[in-house]
């Protein structure tokens, strides 16, 4: 034991009630830099018949922020009611979903009384412990209407105010049963229900996850969830390693952050494995230092998921040296639409910052390779924006954040410089998630060179 006041056992438990890498936050108190999204959530839950959608890249946080909005609606009298799409699911399957996860979720009175929750559809009562099962209540759901009086129900039993949480519904394969939630939504809000549905999705747009049934959009508050901004990455940090009793190297701080490109699975992913590393050091740990980021960084990598390893490794495993150089160069700067000229200009960089002497490639042929990762051969890391010759970007966001890691581990940091003469300051565009700096000044490195400075 190397963080005083600790077993591992107890140690353990401390970070899985401070870190959420592997399962949605559900509490305030550990949601960083969601303020204004939640307060947006909030308000527009008081207007009769409005519902919620978020949207965004994979890994900002979309079913955090959905379920810590969702318990901070629900009346105290039951829990909110969560369920998740997948390819095989449908209109009813999903809808059959919820009202089965609101029969046998029991309702608990202030006189702590708990009452089964029934409903009846065409004069079949579905209650828990009834023999029919979520596949008859789906079987069971002829039209939208159908479903419309299963909720109704549900809405007068379940609580004095229900909420739903149907996360991933982008996963719903099928986009006809994906818009049915449209017209579900308007009768609802029709027959005045007292009921409310929170909605988390991969897309760009609205239109990307309900097609175009732009009519139901009034119901809906759309609330598009960016990366997380500096503060918010470096808070979550901070937070976790002052809860486990020890210090924290401010420009450790600074790097985890950077490394993250904003995600927060990323964020808690490294965070855990660099307080586990500092458990796991021979002496007393006070403050967590550059060697147990340079370790906990080596053991997330490790650690991440398979789906966002396996394009980066098949762009870059037995190919020609310059590969890996030119996919971290593709995942340098804040941006997350880029030029090739600008891509290229972190190359350069990257290259001059090698240690091993190599050659670097001239424009035409990094260009070439940077065309190679549109292709499934080489991951379809990348994907050319469409109308713009010449401008890339990351066909899974979260995918640049791996990149980073690796690139921060092998020694290279991604910090957005320029081989001529920079700013400052970058104050980033709509296209970046979060607005500030690129690079905090004064940061350092853990390296003989204490800070980025700007070149002369």
């Amino acid at each position: 034991m190397t963080i005083e006041g600790y077993t591992e056992d107890e140690f353990g438990v401390k970070l899985g009630q401070i870190l959420s890498a592997s399962t949605p936050i559900h509490s305030i108190e550990h949601l960083k830099g969601r303020d204004k999204e939640l307060d947006t959530i909030k308000k527009s839950l008081y207007a009769p018949g409005r519902h919620v959608f978020i949207f965004g890249d994979r890994g900002v946080g979309k079913s955090s922020l959905g379920q810590t909005a969702a318990i901070q609606y629900q009346s105290s009298d039951a829990s909110p009611i969560f369920v998740s799409g997948s390819p095989n699911d449908t209109f009813n399957t999903v809808i059959a979903n919820i009202v089965s996860q609101a029969i046998n979720r029991s309702r608990t009175e202030n006189v702590k009384i708990t009452e089964s929750l029934s409903v009846e559809l065409r004069g079949i009562k579905y209650s828990e412990g009834h023999e029919e099962s979520g596949i008859d209540i789906a079987s069971a759901i002829r039209s939208i209407g159908d479903a419309v009086e299963l909720l109704t129900q549900v809405a007068a039993k379940h609580s004095e105010k229900p909420i739903v949480v149907v996360d991933e519904f982008d996963a719903i394969s099928n986009a006809d049963e994906r818009n049915k939630f449209a017209a579900l939504l308007k009768q609802l809000g029709d027959r005045a229900v007292n009921l409310k549905f929170i909605f988390t999705g991969i897309g760009k747009s609205l239109d990307d996850l309900l097609g175009a049934h732009q009519s139901a959009y009034r119901q809906l508050e759309a609330v598009e969830l960016p990366r997380l901004g500096w503060d918010a990455r470096r808070e979550i940090v901070k937070s976790a390693v002052e809860s486990c009793g020890v210090g924290l190297n401010d420009d450790v701080n600074w790097k985890i952050a950077m490394v993250s490109d904003g995600f927060p699975y990323y964020i808690h992913l490294v965070t855990e494995k660099i307080l586990w590393a500092a458990y796991s050091a021979d002496e007393m740990v006070v403050d967590i230092g550059f060697d147990h980021f340079r370790q906990g960084l080596a053991d997330a990598i490790i650690s991440t998921a398979p789906e966002l390893k396996r394009p980066y490794e098949k762009a870059v495993l037995h190919r020609e040296q310059e590969f890996e150089d030119v996919v971290w160069a593709t995942a340098d700067h804040d941006d997350l639409l880029r030029s090739l000229n600008d891509m290229f200009d972190s190359y350069k960089v990257i290259i001059g910052k090698r240690r091993d002497g190599r050659a670097s490639i001239d424009r035409a042929k990094f260009a070439t390779q940077v065309r190679k990762l549109k292709d499934v051969k080489y991951g379809a890391v990348l994907q050319q924006e469409e109308g713009r010759a010449g401008w890339y970007s990351y066909r899974e966001k979260m995918l640049r954040g791996f990149a980073r890691m690796q690139a921060a581990a092998n020694g290279i940091e991604l910090t957005g410089e320029r081989p001529a003469p920079r700013q400052a300051m970058h104050l980033g565009n709509v296209r970046s998630g979060y607005r500030g700096p690129s690079i905090p000044m004064g940061v350092r490195t853990g390296q003989k060179v204490s800070e980025w400075e700007d070149e002369k």
